[in-house]
């Protein structure tokens, strides 16, 4: 039989509390998707792929794609205003000659590759499958609401037949399309797929699930995935601190935003104090060697680069070291000019050069009232703080 795979891709990061697609979160290192997809590309029995993504997401989701080298068909579809849309519309865009739909959250990245694959003779006998566990805490039925939302009067439910569906979800492909141009025709929104299937008519048969494909929902979900992926982990926290010299000639990079000055900072980079304390600190923090060790002042590769580009190369150090970055907190030490208005913009940089929310980034600015080198305006320092998440099983 012929198996298709729609992934479903094209959600957002409203309750995860991301300003991105929480696909695009770096969990142990990689976004969440490339985990999801790694898993369905190496399922031996799927001939095909079909992502579902937002128009703005598709240029980065298809990078992803080509980084992974799929042996199979990848195709795309664009998103719709509900999941159940977003479905549909990868439904359409697979082949015609599919025996097999299997529906995937994409933000379910530990599925697979024998998920998909064992799920194949089950279908020979079979309209449609979903993976399932066991509800753990008793449920209960809240059978009358007061005015403000709390329950009056509860009705506890069966917990033995109770249970929690999980995804991939398999369907004969003229199944599920028939069960959801009947969804559209009756105006009957599902939670999932196999409801819709569920309203047609069709049984459904329960697949064994495991606690381990866990969903990506809110940040909560973050450290079980990554225990499940790496097993123990520890924070660690790290300090960086900075100076160079201030000299005529040079243009003033902070944070990687040029600011207007009449001299800048001297140094065999672009001599941004600020960037420097930060790869010091996360270098500390992940037990590694500091940034002179890694981009010496004899190396000519290193000379006039923009510190962002090795705050870039920090990150990956770190990532090889089994760290994830969780927040950075710096301050910078300067009599002249006045930092404030660049504040927002040194942020975005340094949160965008390391794959993190700028939430998590701090950036503070202070004169020494014109005491010490600072103070008379010799150069500028910078000190910073920086905790990771270390993996210790890798």
């Amino acid at each position: 039989m012929k198996v298709s795979v729609i992934v479903v891709a094209a959600g957002s990061g409203r309750r995860f509390g991301y300003e991105r697609n929480k696909l695009f979160y770096s969990l142990c290192g990689k976004p969440v998707l490339t985990h999801t997809l790694e898993r369905v590309f190496a399922a031996k029995r799927v001939q095909e792929v079909v992502i579902v993504n937002s128009e703005q997401d598709h240029e980065e989701i298809a990078s992803i794609v080509e980084s992974l080298h799929p042996r199979m068909t990848v195709r795309y579809a664009v998103g719709g205003a509900e999941r159940e849309d977003s479905v549909y519309n990868g439904l359409l865009a697979t082949s015609p000659d599919m025996d097999i739909v299997m529906v995937h959250d994409g933000a379910r990245p530990l599925a697979g590759p024998e998920w998909y694959d064992n799920a194949v003779p089950v279908m020979e006998h079979a309209a449609a499958a979903i993976y399932a566990i066991p509800l753990k805490d008793t449920v209960k039925l809240r059978e009358t609401v007061d005015n403000t939302g709390r329950a009056e009067s509860v009705r506890t439910l069966d917990r033995s037949r109770l249970i929690a569906a999980q995804t991939p979800q398999i369907f004969h492909r003229d199944v599920l399309l028939r069960a959801h141009e009947y969804a559209q025709a009756h105006n009957l929104m599902g939670t999932d797929d196999a409801s819709l299937v569920e309203a047609i008519g069709e049984k459904i048969v329960v697949l064994q699930g495991d606690q381990r494909n866990h969903k990506v929902t809110t940040m909560d979900d973050v450290p079980v995935l990554e225990f499940y992926l790496n097993g123990p982990t520890e924070h660690r926290v790290g300090s960086g601190y900075d100076v160079h010299p201030l000299a005529a000639g040079r243009k003033l990079i902070l944070g990687g935003v040029e600011i207007p000055f009449e001299r800048g900072l001297d140094g065999h980079s672009d001599a941004d104090v600020l960037a420097h304390a930060i790869m010091d600190a996360l270098l500390g923090a992940a037990g590694l060697k500091d940034i002179g060790t890694y981009f010496p002042d004899t190396d000519k590769a290193f000379k006039n680069i923009s510190s962002l580009v090795l705050l870039e190369k920090v990150r990956q150090i770190l990532i090889e070291n089994s760290c994830r970055i969780i927040n950075v907190d710096a301050t910078l030490m300067a009599q002249r000019p006045k930092i404030k208005p660049y504040v927002s913009k040194m942020i975005a940089n340094i949160a965008h050069a390391l794959q993190i929310d700028k939430l998590s980034v701090s950036v503070k600015a202070t004169t020494t009232e014109h005491l010490g080198f600072v103070g008379q305006e010799e150069g500028m320092a910078a000190q910073a703080a920086a905790m990771v998440l270390k993996y210790r099983n890798r």
